[in-house]
């Protein structure tokens, strides 16, 4: 095999996106959140970028050597002048006079017409009219004469010039017949194959986002998608509990629910956390796209559980509820609410998230009743403290 048919950049392409099927397969072994399908979709623009300057700058300049084919043309020539000299040998004069050169013996004269066209097709200029047309002009650009010298420093310049950047240009790359038609299927394939890849991989990075997107533990980047998009992947649960030892904090936790278009009510009997909800969430990064956060208390009475209810459904605004009495009824008027949307087949286009973070237990009976109607509708039930369900 040539090893020259491809640059070092073309066979650092050609590494580079060898590695990405091995990153998947590492990446879907681990079963982790990790970076490894997105480096595998790095590695690729990377190799399609290597291989584009490959073929641009390296294959495109390999031309056919024809050495080796002009040889053996000029070796026939003197192998079939050799033979029919050798053939006219017996039947010329013996007469050969002291001025003759070495293989001047032959007498034309006593040849036919085919024998003496045969011999001068053998030994006569077959240089093209045009090319003894253009040395002819090279030869009178070299003239000593007065004519010819006038303007000479100027026209001497100008070649010098020329030459200087002939010098300059890439110099092309001999290699033979065989060669070049390899490095060009190789360089097509080449160029071929990394979209290819490209385009799985972004396939595979979309999937394997929209699949960690309800898992708590794997989940990243959080953005604000539909949520049909992502339950169908992996479907949520309607009643989650956090863990013991959590990754984020409760305020972080509302942060990344904002962050990903759905809407949340606070249910909390700590005044201090409160306070500190009581703030814009953002649906996107750099602060982009704010979503006020209401105090419920605020309002003195004035802001009835059904008003909070429609709000959640379309997503205007997220609320805070810091009495453990007034939630309570908020989640028993929810219920009869999610009745009527399940009847009619309702749902929300972003998830509702009621994040219960007081003392006061919830029955058994009401955890999977809601786990049911939140199912349906697409509201879902996070309780921040576990040891609700154990009173319970």
């Amino acid at each position: 095999m040539n090893w020259e048919l491809f640059s070092p950049i073309g066979y650092a392409s050609v590494v580079l996106w060898l590695c990405m099927p091995l990153l998947w397969l590492l990446h879907w072994l681990r079963g982790r959140r990790g970076w490894l399908v997105h480096i595998a979709l790095l590695l690729g623009v990377m190799a399609f970028i290597l291989a584009k300057a490959n073929s641009e700058l390296y294959v495109n300049r390999i031309q056919v050597d024809r050495t080796e084919q002009i040889q053996e043309q000029l070796t026939r020539q003197e192998l079939a002048q050799q033979a029919a000299t050798e053939a006219r040998e017996g039947e010329v004069a013996p007469i050969r006079f002291a001025e003759d050169d070495q293989g001047e013996f032959l007498d034309l004269a006593g040849m036919d017409e085919a024998d003496r066209k045969y011999l001068q097709s053998l030994t006569e200029d077959t240089t093209p009219d045009w090319k003894k047309e253009k040395q002819q002009r090279s030869a009178d650009l070299s003239d000593d004469s007065l004519e010819s010298q006038i303007g000479q420093d100027n026209q001497q310049e100008g070649i010098a010039s020329t030459a200087e950047f002939e010098d300059e240009a890439p110099k092309a790359i001999s290699m033979s017949d065989r060669d070049k038609l390899a490095a060009d299927r190789l360089d097509l394939a080449n160029l071929r194959i990394i979209p290819i890849l490209l385009l799985i991989g972004l396939v595979i990075l979309v999937y394997d986002y929209l699949r960690r997107a309800n898992m708590y533990d794997r989940a990243y980047f959080p953005l604000p998608l539909p949520s049909r998009w992502l339950d169908s992947v992996t479907p949520p649960q309607p009643v989650a509990f956090k863990p013991q030892s959590p990754r984020r904090t409760l305020l972080e936790e509302l942060r990344v629910i904002g962050r990903r278009g759905e809407s949340f009510v606070l249910v909390t009997d700590d005044e201090r956390t409160a306070a500190q909800a009581t703030t814009n969430v953002c649906r996107l990064p750099l602060d982009l796209w704010p979503v006020e956060v209401l105090d419920v208390a605020e309002f003195n009475g004035k802001m009835d559980d059904d008003f909070v209810f429609e709000t959640l459904w379309y997503g205007r605004n997220c609320f805070v509820v810091n009495s453990a009495e007034r939630g309570e009824q908020m989640l028993k008027r929810f219920l009869e609410l999610l009745v009527d949307r399940r009847n009619t087949r309702a749902h929300v286009r972003r998830r509702v998230r009621i994040v219960w973070d007081v003392a006061n237990p919830l029955s058994e009976e009401t955890l999977r009743y809601f786990a049911i109607l939140g199912r349906a509708t697409g509201f879902s039930l996070m309780i921040n403290r576990k040891k609700t369900l154990q009173e319970a």
